[in-house]
């Protein structure tokens, strides 16, 4: 991010993670501590750099610290699989809510940017709607 940041003081930078796991450092040591200061304090400015992480796991215990940093850490999207990620949303948008796989690059693509797009999983998108019925 150093070498950029001239860049991207003149235009956004968007950051694709994807993993199937818990980061780790140099050494092979796992080390969540260090990549959430990155995302929390050398992304300058945060909101001229949003992260989309993509986690290729079913594996909750392994990435269940990113759905936390989700809710917590400015211009972070986390995006499940796409099956899981349908199912999320469907589960709170309704199970008629249109969800394509074009849908899901897109969410990938603009959730860090987009609240509209990150929180599709986690409230409803039209407020004016009938409540989901399960």
């Amino acid at each position: 991010l150093q070498e950029k940041q001239l860049e991207i003081q003149e235009r956004k930078l968007l950051v694709l993670i994807a993993t199937d796991g818990v980061p780790t450092n140099d050494n092979g040591q796992q080390d969540i501590k260090t990549l959430e200061h990155v995302l929390h304090h050398e992304r300058n400015p945060i909101n001229r750099i949003p992260v989309t992480i993509v986690a290729c796991t079913d594996d909750v215990e392994s990435v269940g610290y990113l759905n936390n940093w989700d809710k917590k850490i400015s211009n972070l999207d986390v995006v499940d699989d796409y099956k899981s990620e349908r199912e999320e949303i469907q589960k709170v948008q309704g199970k008629n809510f249109p969800f394509s796989f074009g849908d899901y690059v897109v969410k990938i693509l603009m959730g860090a940017i987009d609240k509209w797009f990150d929180t599709l999983d986690e409230r409803r998108a039209n407020s004016n709607a009938p409540p989901v019925q399960q």
